[in-house]
């Protein structure tokens, strides 16, 4: 078994007509396979298309309802609360965001706290969809219990993504990263792909620090990022997710049964440009961008790069080549009935 490169297109339809004969609506069918597709060919293949199939197994266990819509449970001024009725992650993210989008384009700053839902897949997502709307933002989620606080054995907080971006007209800057050192999608990936880690990723059963992302799997003993300061930030993310959409905390999600569900998430847009003129802000951005990338490199460094940089490489060699799916994660997709 390889990888095989196919079409963005002919990946994103086949999604499309599998999430469809799952009962989907079609236009979040459309939605979720074309978010899908896109996180693969712009490199993030942990929440692609390689996570594709577990989508559909928590529509099949009844955890996931595609049929349901966010609801709007409240509201007052620039902040609003929604509940996402275990719906589609995605088009329910989507919503929550271009609410707050809607909140900031009145206000100058809109925040939405939406519980009840199921995974977004890719965080960046969401704020490139701030960016693209003239917006910067600031979003993130909890999940299951994954990870354990600082000094312990046992996993009772998230690794709970945060997602920050700031538009930029030659190429947005987002910072889109989960509470651990590696994501379990990125060492699900390695383990396919019979890799270790470059860095330590967690420990082993023994509890010894280790680059083996199996035996970090295996433990679910995975490494905050920045030891006990990404526990205490893994924390306090938990916190405003829950407190501010009355929803669950990681806590409430482990005791749900099944796969992970019912989590909550936060969406904050700025309207920036009501606070100082664009062409200002544009300019410090550059600025910033320009002296970051004239870092003197360290040895064995190839090239500086900023954040979110890599993404628009990936899609113009994906869109060409087309994207790199792994054999077994095509085959298992195309089993599925559709």
């Amino acid at each position: 078994m390889g990888v095989i490169r196919i079409p963005f297109d002919e990946v994103r339809l086949h999604l499309k007509n599998v999430l469809l004969a799952y009962g989907c609506p079609e236009d979040k069918a459309d939605k979720t396979a074309h978010e899908m597709t896109r996180n693969s060919l712009e490199g993030v293949y942990t929440h692609g298309i390689n996570r594709f199939v577990r989508l559909v197994r928590n529509i099949e266990d009844g955890i996931l309802k595609p049929e349901q819509n966010p609801v709007i449970v409240s509201g007052s001024g620039a902040i609003m609360r929604v509940d996402g009725q275990l719906g589609l992650g995605v088009p329910n993210a989507w919503f929550c965001m271009g609410e707050a989008i809607r909140l900031a384009g009145q206000y100058g700053i809109g925040l939405v706290a939406l519980k009840n839902t199921n995974h977004w897949m890719r965080a960046a997502t969401y704020g490139y969809q701030a960016c693209d709307a003239g917006m910067a933002a600031v979003c993130f989620t909890n999940t299951i219990p994954n990870m354990p606080t600082w000094g312990a054995v046992d996993s009772r907080i998230g690794n709970n993504p945060l997602v920050l971006a700031f538009p930029r007209k030659g190429g947005h800057l987002i910072t889109d990263m989960a509470m651990s050192q590696f994501s379990y999608g990125a060492l699900e990936l390695a383990r396919l792909r019979g890799r270790q880690m470059e860095i330590d990723a967690g420990f082993d059963m023994d509890g010894n620090l280790t680059k083996d992302p199996d035996s970090v799997i295996r433990s679910q003993r995975i490494l905050p990022t920045g030891y006990w300061k990404g526990a205490a930030l893994s924390f306090m993310l938990d916190i405003f997710a829950g407190a501010l959409s009355e929803g669950n905390t990681v806590s409430g999600v482990g005791k749900l049964e099944g796969d992970e569900h019912g989590v909550s998430q936060v969406f904050l847009a700025i309207d920036y440009k009501k606070m100082v003129p664009e062409e200002t802000a544009a300019s410090i951005v550059e600025q910033a961008v320009l002296d970051l990338l004239a870092s003197k490199k360290a040895e064995g460094t190839r090239r500086i790069i900023y954040t979110g940089e890599l993404a628009e490489e990936y899609r113009e060699e994906n869109s060409r080549n087309g994207i790199p799916v792994d054999e077994r994660v095509w085959e298992e997709i195309m089993a599925l009935k559709a």
